[in-house]
């Protein structure tokens, strides 16, 4: 029995109409993933690629082998899966290719509009066990002679029912252009059409007008398997399965939420690139920054000098990544008490005033949000605050920074230490004054955090024993490797019978433990639950992207929450059609 619930997602050329579209699927992997699912992500070829290389395979005249057209048509799934895993791990996401070949699928019948018939369900989860996402190419298979097939047009849909079925997945979506079904086209009248939360398999067939293959369809009625079609960054897909038909409510059309953003360094220059993609969902008000002649592409017009001046705005949410204690304290106690939402990666104001913080953030009814304070990409405080409420933990330990990291393997190699901490800095893995990594403040300020999703009550950093590696023997690790060994700055936390005991300091681990082979920014937290299991949260803990992905998991969290609330005052009002 796994011990994650498993969901699997669909992409479609719809979706990913060009490699500029796969951030926004990286989003939605990601959102699953912060929620403690394993997804595999199933992906068609991007934008027109099928059809190009269909006609390629067409200027060679009629009658040209099948098998070859088989063969063409594949590199486009192909492409768009490594194109996805590679965004997946610019974001600091562990995952891998299960390509038709590893992924056991095999098929039958026409080579060009074959059916599936089986894939091997031990590949998938031996990935699943280390590794968050399995990107899978849909589309395409294998006969048992090896020939390469198809499932027929719109076929990557059948590719992920059908493995979504064969593992028993808890949750598979069709992710489309189009919000769901609808009960007819809404471009066919002024009216707006009623959109399906429950429709039957005979309904979907029907009414999807071909944007859920029938052969998927047909698929699932015949093994009575429920599946859901919906927008990107949707809560109100469209079940397709056995049950009579349901509606959901009309609502008004959302307006872009309004976001002010102080910062655009390393990781504000991410959220502010990932934000200005998503003009339909997001409207910028303004930019905090140090220096306005910039070169990096942000508008000139929406930098200020003056980090209030975006605090004051018209602005629903402030996302904070200026980092330090001042005036970034000042800022989001400001935002909160203009019953603003508040995002922050700031970890050093979270561990110091979070409760006062929280508890101001709760009084004026407004979300304040930190995923990417604590492990980047790697969703730590969520997977810590989820096993804490259903399972409880005794006792959690990881790697938190990755500069000592990369300090400590350099140096195991035998470079000398100030020659290691240059490179870190030439590589950006470490500041220019190192400081609170080397000395363990960084992974204390973590970890105090940690302790308190997990523990509950307040932890402060100054409580935690702490020991760094700013004056850790070089030799003693390069020695240490020599035996087998890995040094590692360990954050960890012990929740017993006599209470919370936190420290952070460096230990030797063996060199195929999963701390020895978690490498630069990457981040490990191996969590002990009450109930006797040990789960890994990875990826990696700092950069841009991997940090500003965490910052845009939040940002997706309020933009949803407010549209349900405009949701909500609309039928309140009595305004429902």
């Amino acid at each position: 029995m796994r011990s994650y619930p498993l969901t699997v997602l669909k992409f479609g050329s719809s979706v990913l109409r060009s490699e500029a579209d796969l951030p926004a699927a990286v989003h939605e992997i990601y959102r699953w993933v912060r929620n403690g699912h394993r997804v595999i992500a199933v992906v068609s070829a991007i934008g027109n690629s099928t059809e190009e290389l269909l006609a390629r395979a067409h200027a060679f005249g009629q009658g040209v082998s099948e098998h070859a057209v088989a063969t063409l048509l594949a590199t486009g799934e192909s492409t768009s899966a490594a194109l996805l895993s590679l965004a997946l791990d610019r974001a600091g996401i562990p995952g891998v290719i299960l390509d038709e070949v590893r992924l056991g699928l095999r098929t039958r019948g026409p080579v060009l509009n074959s059916e599936p018939c089986g894939i091997d369900v031990s590949a998938v989860e031996r990935a699943l066990e280390t590794l968050s996402v399995v990107v899978v190419p849909g589309f395409v298979g294998r006969q048992d002679d090896g020939t390469v097939s198809l499932l027929g047009r719109g076929g990557t849909d059948l590719t992920a029912v059908f493995v979504a079925h064969q593992l028993g997945a808890d949750c598979c979506r069709l992710i489309k252009d189009v919000d769901g079904i609808f009960e007819y086209d809404p471009a066919s009248s002024e009216r707006q059409p009623r959109r399906y939360r429950i429709l039957t398999w005979a309904d979907a067939d029907r009414l999807s007008g071909g944007i859920v293959q029938s052969k998927a369809i047909h698929l699932a009625e015949r093994n009575n398997f429920a599946f859901e079609v919906a927008a990107l960054n949707s809560d109100q897909p469209s079940l397709i399965c056995g049950q009579p038909a349901e509606f959901y409510e009309q609502q008004p059309d959302s307006k872009p939420l309004r976001v002010g953003l102080l910062g655009a360094g390393t990781v504000g220059l991410g959220v502010y690139r990932y934000l200005a993609a998503h003009p339909e969902r997001f409207h910028i008000t303004g930019i905090g920054v140090r220096h306005r002649e910039r070169a990096d592409g942000t508008p000139r017009e929406l930098l200020t000098l003056n980090p209030w001046e975006v605090v004051d705005s018209d602005c629903e949410l402030v996302v904070e990544v200026i980092g330090g204690l001042w005036p970034a304290k000042e800022l989001i106690e400001a935002a909160l008490k203009a019953g603003k939402h508040v995002i922050t990666a700031n970890k050093l104001v979270i561990s110091h005033w979070g409760h006062e913080l929280r508890a101001l953030a709760a009084r004026n009814g407004v979300q304040l949000l930190y995923s990417g304070a604590v492990g980047g990409a790697a969703p730590m405080l969520e997977q810590v605050r989820r096993i804490a409420e259903t399972r409880g933990i005794r006792a959690l330990s990881g790697v938190v920074n990755g500069t000592t990291n990369f300090i400590l393997d350099r140096l195991a190699d035998g470079m000398p230490r100030d020659e290691a901490l240059r490179e870190a800095q030439r590589l950006g893995f470490a500041e220019l004054d190192p400081t609170t990594d080397l000395d363990g403040s960084d992974a204390a300020h973590k970890l105090a955090l940690l302790a308190h999703v997990a523990c509950g009550g307040g932890l402060h950093p100054n409580q935690i024993e702490r020991t760094g590696i700013e004056h850790f023997d070089a030799e003693a690790v390069h020695e240490a490797a020599r035996a087998g060994l890995s040094v590692r700055l360990l954050a960890t936390l012990a929740n017993g019978s006599d209470g919370v005991r936190a420290c952070v300091g460096p230990q030797f681990v063996d060199r195929d433990h999963v701390f020895a082979q978690t490498r630069n920014e990457e981040n490990c937290l191996e969590i002990h639950t009450q109930t006797g299991e040990v789960v890994y949260v990875r990826g990696k803990g700092a950069g841009r992207w991997p940090t500003a992905e965490a910052v845009m998991a939040d940002v997706f969290d309020v933009c949803r929450s407010a549209r349900t609330e405009v949701a909500e005052d609309y039928l309140t009002a009595g305004r429902v059609l």
